[in-house]
């Protein structure tokens, strides 16, 4: 079973959007949201994603119309997801031999415009685009797409953590930078571990893509880079709750032990686990009598903050980085870091100096998160979205690299 089956089979399995439509006739207008954005308005956007899916997989539909005509953000990610799941769709309606047409518009907004151009989906429209891109401002990482596996000679995450790492050193080229060796090294050890947790930890028939996206704004001369790392399957806690290790069993146990008066809403087991597992030397294979597996957890929040500490210009354009996981939404920003903190004789950390970020004031493992930082949502996405918007901003950089001497 190749990627798309595997996607199709997985959100059926997840129920994904069902019942989320109940009346369709054989044409239907799609309206985009007016924020279609995964960091920016999550739990419209995976709603909107969900009625697609069930909108996409009815048989009986002949023709869907995608209006943008209201949409004034798009973004990035939210758009990727979009373009995966209609390929998928497309193809599996194919090998039925079910016809769909696709027709529709494209956002007003000039900066969402372009989102919607570097994408799929304009293809399927079959009109003409009223926008012509500038592709000397524009620098794609085109799609890419893979499946679970542990076996090392099947994986290829290895290759694409290579070539994300060169993507990046191009784009860096537009602001008269670039990587040295050692840089080199780092960045694509650290795109690997991220794509090392696609590939293993999304269960048997998870498929995971990353895209990239780069251009410069001609009126600021900076450049903007968004990112998505995206799987389908397990989401982080259904991981961890399925088959982890015994030892992190032990510690996600006595975690929820220490949280049991602290509990809410949004406090609850989901987001704990989510958060503990953002954690240095936090994994669901995690086992320290393994060799080679006393190290595991995760790098995902060292290239956040990687990207973070960069990513901003000296216009104060913020960057925007989420990751989405099931019903939990993690949000990035200033105002909580990882850190290391010494723990003596800690039932999940041992004596160790360890690097933590609690998304609380005290960056105390052991309190809750700030709601506003890590939040439960109503809407559930079957898998795990990693979305990064950055800038490149030469200025911004050297003032950073100053602060380093």
């Amino acid at each position: 079973m190749y990627d798309k089956e595997k996607l199709i089979c997985h959100l059926n399995e997840k129920w994904f959007g069902r019942g989320s439509v109940k009346y369709l006739d054989k044409d239907v207008q799609m309206e985009i949201p007016k924020i279609f954005s995964i960091s920016e308005n999550p739990k419209t956007s995976i709603a909107f994603l969900k009625q697609l899916y069930e909108i996409l997989m009815t048989e009986h539909i002949k023709t869907i119309c995608f209006d943008y005509l209201k949409c004034e953000h798009l973004g990035f990610s939210a758009s990727v997801i979009m373009d995966v799941i209609i390929l998928a769709v497309d193809d599996y309606r194919t090998k039925k031999e079910i016809q769909c047409n696709y027709v529709g518009n494209v956002p007003p907004e000039k900066r969402s415009k372009e989102i919607l151009l570097a994408s799929k989906l304009p293809y399927y429209l079959q009109s003409e685009s009223e926008l012509k891109v500038n592709e000397k401002k524009i620098e794609r990482f085109e799609l890419v797409s893979g499946c679970h596996s542990e076996k090392d000679d099947e994986k290829i995450g290895g290759t694409v953590a290579t070539n994300l790492t060169l993507y990046f050193d191009r784009c860096l080229t537009t602001q008269k930078m670039s990587l040295k060796n050692n840089g080199k090294s780092f960045m694509s050890t650290m795109f690997g571990e991220v794509l090392d947790n696609c590939e293993i930890h999304g269960g048997e028939n998870a498929t995971w893509y990353t895209q990239g996206h780069y251009q410069i704004y001609e009126d600021k001369q900076i450049g903007e880079m968004q990112l998505i790392f995206l799987s389908f399957g397990d989401t982080i806690y259904e991981g961890l709750k399925r088959e982890a290790s015994e030892e992190t069993r032990q510690r996600l146990e006595y975690m929820m032990r220490k949280h049991q008066e602290l509990l809410t809403d949004n406090w609850n087991e989901e987001t704990i686990y989510t958060v503990l597992a953002l954690q240095a030397g936090i994994s669901r294979l995690r086992d320290k009598d393994i060799e080679g597996y006393e190290y595991r957890g995760s790098g995902t929040v060292s290239m956040i903050e990687q990207f973070y500490n960069i990513g901003k210009t000296c216009n104060a354009e913020e960057p925007s980085m989420v990751i989405v996981s099931g019903h939990t939404m993690i949000k990035f920003d200033d105002k909580y870091k990882m850190k290391r903190e010494t723990f003596v004789d800690d039932k999940v950390f041992g004596n160790t100096k360890s690097r933590i970020i609690a998304f609380n004031d005290e960056n105390d493992i052991y309190k809750p998160a700030d709601s506003k930082n890590v939040q439960y949502m109503k809407e559930y996405f079957p898998g795990t979205i990693i979305s990064l918007k950055f800038y490149i901003d030469r200025k911004y950089i050297k003032s950073k690299m100053k602060e380093t001497v």
